[in-house]
């Protein structure tokens, strides 16, 4: 009786090894694709908290760009539009 307890035993634990390495490799959700979308995921959030922070930003900087003033001193900054009276001198960072 004790080599039946024995083989029972042992096919017990291979079934359970078997078990563990269908779930962690063979199946359609195994742990190894579980982990890639779960690093996926953190990604994908990481880029649409950026995305969500630059349409604020750029939503605050359309408003203000409304206002006249603003707008005048923003295209003179960016574009280096001047008036007729103006003289521009550009000073380039080496």
């Amino acid at each position: 009786m004790d080599r039946k307890a024995q083989r029972r035993r042992i096919l017990w634990i291979l079934t359970a090894v078997a078990f563990v390495v269908v779930i962690l490799f063979l199946d359609r959700n195994n742990y190894i694709d579980r982990a890639e979308t779960k690093r996926e995921i953190q990604q994908l959030q990481y880029q649409r908290d950026y995305y969500l922070s630059r349409i604020r930003e750029d939503s605050i900087e359309l408003e203000r760009l409304k206002d006249d003033r603003y707008l005048e001193q923003y295209a003179r900054e960016h574009f280096l539009m001047r008036r007729d009276s103006d003289v521009v001198y550009v000073l380039e960072d080496r």
